[in-house]
C-alpha cells in the first residue's frame, strides 16, 4: 500500500489499489470507473510522474516530494508542484499557449499532487542529444513561438503578478552558478567520460570565470526582468506527441529575464550539435525587442553549457572527451566575453 511523507498520501508505482482509492476520495472517478494500470510516464527528473489508465481514460499524476526524484539525496522545495499548477492556470488563458500545454484536471494542494492531461505515447526531445538527430523545422518553429508568446504576452503588471519561486530558483542557482566550478563539489566527472575530471580542472581554477559566474548568479536571483519564464526550457521539458510539440514541467517558473530562458534553450541546441541553421530558425521565430541584451544572453548560455558539461545534471550526450572540452572552451569565451 501507499506510504506517507509527513503524514501525506504518497503515490507509488505498484499501488494500483491505493491510487484507485485516492482518485475516488477526490471524486475524480466516474460511476463504474476504476484504475486498471499504473506505469511510469517519462523519467520524472524533479517529480514522481505516473500514467494512470482506467477502464475509460488515461491521465497523468505528478507529485512533488521533499527531494529530487532522480537524485533522492538532493533536497527540494515540496511546494514546487503548486507553482506548476499556477503556471498552467495562467498560461492556458492564452489561446496560442493553450494548444501547447496540458489541461489540468485537479490539484491536490494537501498532498502535492497534480492531475493533468495525458498526451498519449510520446517522448521528450532528449533524443536530439544523440548523433545525427536533427530537429524538424516545424518543431523548432513551435519551440520558439511558444516561448516567445510566453515572454511577450505575460508581463508583470500587465497580466502576471511577480512570481519569485525563490526556493526552487535557489536550488537551480546552486547547480548552475556555484557547484560546477567548486573544486570540492564531490563530482567524479571521469564517471561521465574518462579524462573529463582532469581536462576540466582549469575551469574550476579560473578566478575570472568563477567571479563572473557569481555575478550572473546574483542577476539570476534578483527580481529583475518582467517576463514570465518557464524556468527550465530545454529538451527534457519539450514533448513530442502525435499532435506535435508540447511544453511541460514548468515547476521552475518565475518572472525574470527573457535572456536567461532563451540562453538555456540555445545552449542545449549547441550541446546537441544541432546545425547553425536550426539555431537561426529559433531566432527567426522568436520575437526580439530592443531591450533584449545579446551579451547577457550569451553569458547565460555559456553558464548553462558549463553546468551541463561538468555539473551534476548530466545529459545523454554522445560526445567525445575532445568535443566536450571544445564546448567548454566555447562556453568559457561566452561567459567572459559575451
Amino acid at each position: 500500500m501507499s506510504g506517507s511523507f509527513r503524514g501525506k498520501f504518497m503515490l507509488e508505482l505498484k499501488d494500483t489499489e491505493g491510487i484507485n482509492t485516492y482518485l475516488q476520495s477526490k471524486g475524480f472517478l466516474e460511476e463504474g470507473e476504476h484504475v486498471q494500470t499504473v506505469s511510469k510516464a517519462g523519467e520524472g527528473n524533479m517529480n514522481l510522474v505516473l500514467r494512470v489508465v482506467t477502464n475509460r481514460r488515461s491521465i497523468i499524476l505528478k507529485q512533488s516530494l521533499p527531494w529530487v526524484n532522480k537524485y533522492p539525496t538532493v533536497a527540494a522545495p515540496i511546494d514546487r508542484i503548486e507553482f506548476e499548477n499556477n503556471f498552467y492556470e495562467l498560461v492556458r488563458k492564452n489561446d496560442t499557449i493553450r494548444n501547447f500545454t496540458p489541461e489540468v484536471y485537479f490539484f491536490d494542494k494537501e498532498n502535492y499532487v497534480l492531475s493533468i492531461q495525458d498526451f498519449g505515447p510520446s517522448n521528450d526531445f532528449t533524443s536530439i542529444y544523440r548523433k545525427d538527430i536533427e530537429l524538424e523545422k516545424q518543431d523548432i518553429a513551435d519551440i520558439a513561438r511558444v516561448v516567445s508568446e510566453l515572454h511577450f504576452s505575460f508581463k508583470v503588471g500587465k497580466s502576471v503578478p511577480v512570481i519569485e519561486n525563490r526556493a526552487l530558483r535557489s536550488l537551480n542557482h546552486q547547480h548552475i552558478f556555484e557547484l560546477p566550478l567548486n573544486v570540492e563539489n564531490g563530482f567524479d566527472l571521469d564517471q561521465v567520460i574518462g579524462g573529463l575530471q582532469t581536462g576540466s580542472q582549469k575551469f574550476r581554477a579560473d578566478g575570472k570565470l568563477k567571479k563572473r559566474a557569481l555575478e550572473l548568479g546574483e542577476l539570476y536571483m534578483r527580481s529583475e526582468g518582467s517576463s514570465l519564464l518557464h524556468g527550465d526550457y530545454y529538451p527534457g521539458s519539450w514533448l513530442k506527441t502525435d499532435g506535435g510539440f508540447r511544453m511541460i514541467d514548468p515547476e521552475f517558473c518565475f518572472t525574470g529575464l527573457a535572456e536567461f530562458e532563451l540562453a538555456v534553450a540555445v545552449a542545449h541546441l549547441k550541446m546537441a550539435q544541432q546545425k547553425d541553421s536550426i539555431i537561426k530558425d529559433l531566432f527567426v521565430y522568436y520575437h526580439f525587442d530592443s531591450r533584449f541584451d545579446g551579451s547577457l544572453f550569451s553569458q547565460f548560455a555559456g553558464m548553462e553549457m558549463i553546468r551541463r558539461l561538468i555539473g551534476l545534471a548530466q545529459l545523454p550526450l554522445e560526445l567525445s572527451l575532445k568535443e566536450r572540452l571544445d564546448l567548454l572552451d566555447e562556453a568559457y569565451e561566452l561567459v567572459l566575453h559575451g
